[in-house]
């Protein structure tokens, strides 16, 4: 266990390392091997101070000249791939857990979303039926994350969602939870 909050505390920029306890519970559950991935593939968590905004944290957003802070609904967090770091406003477990699953999606791609390239997931995205969050039907990226998500089983008690679970997993989409189950069985306990 103790290795874990160290794995989860070092994918933290040391310089943001305030009221990171949510961060470090949620990332836990991931488990050791998926951190150690992370790790390995240079992911990082950067949470924001009160009233930092995006560009003003993020290199890359500020070099694009991108202020997602100025979106219509400015997002709880978001994953920016050049950078391969998770920038989080929202402590909220489901935020952060969501978000790191778009990291590791980038850290399986070797810097691109592996979601995006691998025809085995980009063929359950179209097949797919029925999805494990409304959220999860707007994108093949957003799709690999909530299944990640629902495999680790974070959830918050007011989102309106239907909970993310292993099991409704399983249920509604048992192609995609055999394939993450995959992922966390074997994947990223070999290439840690």
């Amino acid at each position: 266990m103790h290795d874990g909050i160290a794995l989860a505390t070092s994918l933290i920029r040391h310089e943001r390392r305030f009221s990171v306890a949510t961060i470090v519970q949620t990332l836990q559950r991931y488990g050791n091997d998926a951190l150690r991935f992370a790790l390995d593939r240079r992911i990082s968590v950067a949470p924001l101070r009160r009233g930092e905004r995006y560009a003003s944290a993020s290199p890359a957003l500020a070099r694009l000249g991108i202020d997602v802070d100025l979106w219509p609904a400015p997002p709880a967090g978001l994953f920016v791939v050049e950078e391969r770091t998770v920038y989080l406003r929202s402590r909220s477990p489901m935020t952060i857990a969501h978000e790191f699953g778009h990291a590791l999606d980038c850290a399986l791609g070797g810097g691109v979303y592996h979601s995006g390239i691998d025809p085995q997931l980009r063929e359950l995205f179209a097949n797919a039926t029925s999805f494990i969050t409304p959220y999860a039907a707007t994108g093949i990226d957003e799709y690999f994350a909530e299944a990640l998500r629902a495999f680790i089983e974070v959830n918050d008690p007011t989102s309106h969602w239907p909970r993310a679970t292993k099991a409704r997993l399983r249920k509604v989409d048992p192609l995609l939870f055999a394939y993450v189950e995959r992922l966390f069985g074997d994947q990223f306990s070999q290439a840690a």
